[in-house]
């Protein structure tokens, strides 16, 4: 911009000379970047409004004002990634391919004070990666960056990448990490990674000195901020890493053993250790208690979650108690006491060689199935969501001979009784219920007559036909399309890169994937049980001599001179803001097959008030205020 028009634009206040700098930058030629419209370039200056004209991806020939360009915009220099990716978007993406690590310390080398925060790498990489996959590239950007020494990443309200002024090793990092964590729980991970490192070569006496002691405060018994499971953990690696660097674990106090005599409830601290850890605490168990070991294990396999109850009976029967395991999975079952991670690990081992000495035909009954029909009910009756899904119901579903295993030896009456149990249970969708009632069918023929004698009374009981509009119909067409093809399609995509982020039980944008996944099919099912029994209606012909679907009532107050006029239509087609609702309302209901002259009585918030009803005409769709 020209000298004198920027100092008539600043004037003599001092505290515009970081305008006035930016201002001398706002040349013609020169790039800017808008939050809302992105990377621009400045045209030109219209004398006429005094505005800076620019032309943006999205709007060409922007005026805009200079004070407002000055305090809002972003002036690139040439040499910028953004400037660059503009004029050679093939060859910034091939730097980027070459290394994501590389491109990225370009980048934050031309920031000021040489970091970033992840909002400015999102607003620069976004494109450049394709906004699709930039949580993706993220991802995996940052493991890299937890291993550049060049790089540190501070996460916080704000995340901020930043250049060091000289790289570090991976081990210093770690241990950076270490000393500038200040929670307990968040600590644990980083000392094991720690151990890790001792485990592999040499590290500093004093680094190791340092998290052992820590660790070791941890695991007090005074100290409260982390669970009996967690001061476990912490003791695990406070040994593993006195032993890696030569140090005494007699001398360290609190006692593992210590920890284990102070919890109740062994159960919780299993619950609570990671999977790596089971071992160690197997060893800890039959140490700590030399005589009782056996029947602490049984209560542990008894409540134990999914991946301990493997681990544990893994351990009992190394130890040769595999006719102990045997006879008390039988006992469980006669008692209805074996839980859901049991019935999962009997259903997925019962044709492992190495188990088959456990999982014996007295388990194999058909009460068995009993005992899994009703766990999955019962977890669905107590689940947060009910939409959810349920792995018992889905490992049942998979499992293409489990049904067959289960009912070889059972009676008809049995068989009959069983699929009664299957047809009302609440765990299954109804194509997974027909999928399990053909298995059942398949042996037990008579389970079809049981199917049609239920289907006949349920079809009875209920409404066979929703009524509804052609136009609402085809808007829930839409939907149900637009699910299908576009969404759950998008869904599954997003689970499958979450996926490959690795751990799961950690990986935050898996859970929310799966969360959306169960989210759009419990709707995609729904849609498909309404879609099934819609039936249009015709609002030409409708009767006016009543109440009825596709009509206008005029309803006016016994008690004073309030008038309301309702239109009543199908079941789609409510809109309480011009007064049209559906059919199936307690208002509607309320109104339909009454005549003109006819009272009806409403009761809203518990008041109570009587109408006449006054005039009923037909519904005209231009009535509608759409």
């Amino acid at each position: 911009m020209d000298s004198s028009l920027i100092d008539t634009l600043v004037g003599d206040d001092k505290r515009n000379e970081r305008i006035k700098n930016k201002l001398q930058k706002m040349v013609v030629g020169a790039y800017c970047v808008h939050q809302t419209w992105g990377l621009g370039q400045i045209k030109g200056y219209n004398p006429a409004t005094k505005k800076i004209i620019i032309d943006f991806a999205e709007k060409t020939g922007q005026e805009m004002d200079p004070l407002f360009c000055a305090k809002k915009l972003e002036i690139l220099d040439n040499d910028s990634l953004l400037v660059q990716f503009h004029n050679d978007p093939e060859g910034v993406r091939q730097k980027l391919k070459k290394s994501s690590i590389s491109l990225l310390i370009e980048y934050i080398e031309t920031m000021p004070n040489k970091q970033a925060s992840l909002g400015d790498i999102e607003r620069t990489f976004a494109d450049i990666v394709e906004k699709k996959n930039f949580r993706r590239w993220w991802s995996v950007t940052k493991k890299l960056i937890a291993k550049d020494g060049r790089l540190m990443l501070e996460e916080g309200n704000v995340t901020y990448i930043k250049m060091r002024e000289s790289p570090i090793s991976i081990e210093e990092q770690i241990i950076e990490k270490f000393r500038n964590t200040h929670s307990a729980t968040d600590r644990l991970p980083i000392a094991e990674e720690i151990s890790e490192i001792a485990s592999e070569g040499d590290i500093m006496r004093e680094t190791a000195d340092l998290v052992i002691d820590v660790l070791s405060s941890y695991a007090a018994p005074d100290f409260l901020r982390l669970s009996a499971g967690d001061k476990l953990r912490a003791c695990l690696i406070r040994n593993k890493l006195a032993k890696a660097t030569n140090r005494s674990i007699d001398s360290l106090e609190p006692k593992i053993e210590s920890i284990i005599h102070e919890c109740a409830n062994l159960v919780k601290i299993a619950q609570e250790l990671p999977h790596g850890y089971h071992l160690q605490f197997f060893n800890l168990i039959t140490r700590t208690f030399p005589d009782e070991w056996e029947k602490h294990f049984l209560n542990l396999l008894k409540n134990g979650n999914d991946r301990f109850v493997s681990d544990c009976i893994s351990y009992l029967c190394e130890n040769g108690r595999e006719e102990t395991v045997k006879q008390q999975l039988v006992k469980w079952l006669h008692e209805k006491n074996l839980k859901t991670p049991l019935l999962q690990w009997i259903i997925k081992s019962r044709h492992s060689k190495k188990f088959e000495s456990v999982v014996s035909d007295e388990l194999m009954q058909p009460e068995l199935l009993r005992a899994i029909l009703w766990a999955i009910d019962n977890e669905f009756l107590t689940g947060t969501s009910k939409s959810r899904k349920i792995y018992l119901a889905e490992l049942v579903c998979e499992d293409r001979t489990l049904i067959h295993d289960l009912l070889s030896s059972a009676t008809e009456e049995e068989a009959l009784d069983l699929a009664q149990t299957l047809m009302v249970n609440q765990g299954f969708d109804s194509l997974s219920k027909k999928s399990l009632l053909a298995r059942f069918i398949a042996l037990f023929p008579s389970v079809q007559n049981l199917i049609t004698a239920s289907t006949s009374k349920a079809k009875s009981q209920t409404e066979l036909f929703l009524k509804v509009s052609k136009e609402s119909l085809d808007n829930k067409r839409k939907e149900y399309e637009v699910l299908v093809k576009e969404k759950i399609p998008a869904n599954k995509a997003a689970i499958a890169t979450a996926r490959e982020h690795g751990d799961l039980s950690e990986n935050s944008e898996y859970k929310m994937a799966r969360q959306d996944q169960e989210t759009l099919l419990a709707r995609k099912a729904q849609l498909e049980s309404e879609l099934q029994v819609a039936q249009v209606i015709d609002f030409e012909n409708v009767d006016t001599t009543c109440v009825s679907i596709g009509t206008v009532v005029t309803i006016k107050q016994q008690s004073g001179d309030e008038h309301s006029t309702i239109t009543i239509l199908g079941a789609w087609d409510s809109d309480p803001e011009h007064n049209v609702v559906s059919y199936k309302t307690p208002l509607a209901q309320t109104l339909l097959s009454q005549k003109i002259g006819d009272i009806v009585e409403t009761s809203i918030d518990e008041a109570k008030e009587q109408w006449i009803i006054e005039k009923i005409e037909k519904w005209a769709p231009m009535k509608r205020g759409k």
